[in-house]
């Protein structure tokens, strides 16, 4: 391999690794599954029935994630209860749209969803961190122009459609 674009905190320490944005985090739900379960006002609501989650689990931990949510001072961890458990962005997404529990997914892979109805989003004024991005190769690659000139492709799009966020919450583009 040459390079990878790899989602969340990197723990493969034996790769060259370089930050080049942050994703967006939203919760989303199919219009079926609120008409079922009812919307849920509190994230706290998604721990108990009759509330389910489209668990993801990460490949490197080989375990769902609680999720840490943020409001105003307020920090709410949601574990939540799942029927299935996915570790493709896509297939949580496919399962969201299906209606079998919310979803946490990055903001760009729904907002068409979103503007056709198929999902919903759900708690406004809450937040959760960032997923960092990164451009990651091992350390005895030689970074050819080729690689260098695909690095730098990504961090462009990543500046325009992902900036890197700093501890405060603002947006870095200056990367």
């Amino acid at each position: 391999m040459d390079c990878v674009v790899r989602g969340g905190e990197l723990t493969d320490l034996s790769l060259v690794a370089r930050r080049v944005g942050d994703l967006k985090i939203g919760i989303y739900a199919a219009p079926s599954y609120l008409e079922s379960a009812g919307l849920p006002l509190h994230p706290q609501e998604l721990s108990a029935p009759p509330h389910y989650i489209v668990g993801f689990r990460w490949a490197r931990a080989g375990a769902s994630s609680p999720y840490a949510m943020y409001r105003n001072g307020e920090r709410v961890t949601v574990q939540g209860r799942y029927v299935i458990s996915v570790d493709d962005g896509n297939a949580g997404l496919a399962a969201g749209i299906a209606g079998l529990g919310v979803v946490w997914l990055p903001d760009y892979m729904v907002s068409e969803h979103v503007s056709r109805g198929e999902l919903v989003r759900l708690f406004d004024g809450w937040h959760l961190d960032p997923m960092p991005m990164y451009v990651a190769f091992p350390p005895n690659r030689h970074v050819s122009a080729k690689l260098r000139v695909f690095i730098d492709w990504v961090v462009e799009l990543m500046a325009q459609h992902a900036p890197m966020v700093d501890r405060r919450g603002s947006s870095d583009t200056s990367s």
